[in-house]
């Protein structure tokens, strides 16, 4: 069975992204454009990794995330299928080229890591408290050491959202997490090239440590909003320079 392509660009993925995502995207823009209609069956593996010149391990794994979002489903014995009911499975897809879907993307994140810092602020204990304050000391170091800080990054704002006490502040900060990986590397390695930029991002990670350990909401959503407005001016930086 044949998947049919935009004749305009190649099958083929590029290598700077995570080929299993990538994949996955492909097949899904296929399925959704009628490429592939509901309860019909995805091609082999093989003829999958031949038509995006993958290997099959790449091919098993975005087949894998495809399922996680509901779109295929698997039948014993006879292979993949498209989900005949369609996905309702929520998705974030953030695009580093598209300049208007990063800026919908942070003001979507604002809506939520800002929230989510106040409420931490406002329910944190002594331990979420430690839990942050640790993160953030792994993060300085990490700075120091040269490294991007990419983990300790996300690390530091996890615990903010386990301060919050509040299982869906930290059940879809996982799921965003998951999403916006690649940004937050992206950001950090950027900044990671300036060493007064580097400064700057740490300073914003103390202020809002300062007002959650203070209990300040109405500081830690300032910096938090802050921290943010100024994270979305780095990636934009980014774009400039990748897209002059």
């Amino acid at each position: 069975m044949d998947i049919k392509m935009n004749t305009t660009t190649s099958n083929h993925i590029l290598r700077s992204h995570s080929l299993p995502d990538e994949v996955a995207k492909r097949i899904r823009v296929s399925i959704e454009s009628g490429g592939i209609q509901p309860g019909k069956r995805l091609p082999t593996q093989h003829e999958l990794a031949d038509t995006y010149g993958v290997s099959r391990p790449v091919i098993r794994e975005a087949i894998s995330i495809l399922k996680s979002d509901g779109l295929v489903i698997s039948q014993q014995g006879r292979g993949q299928f498209v989900n005949p009911q369609g996905s309702s499975v929520f998705r974030l897809e953030p695009s580093l080229e598209d300049k208007e879907d990063l800026y919908h993307l942070f003001n979507f994140l604002m809506s939520v890591e800002v929230a989510a810092t106040k409420q931490a602020a406002k329910n944190r204990n002594s331990d979420d408290l430690e839990a942050i304050r640790t993160q953030l000391n792994d993060l300085d170091l990490a700075i120091h050491k040269g490294q991007n800080g990419v983990d300790e990054d996300m690390q530091f704002h996890r615990a903010i959202l386990h301060a919050t006490h509040n299982h869906y502040f930290i059940s879809f900060g996982e799921f965003l997490e998951t999403r916006v990986r690649y940004l937050i590397r992206v950001a950090r390695e950027k900044t990671a090239r300036r060493n007064d930029m580097v400064k700057l991002v740490q300073q914003e990670h103390e202020a809002i440590f300062k007002a959650i350990e203070a209990q300040d909401t109405i500081e830690a959503e300032k910096a938090a909003l802050h921290h943010l407005e100024n994270a979305a001016k780095r990636l934009e930086i980014y774009q400039a320079i990748t897209t002059s």
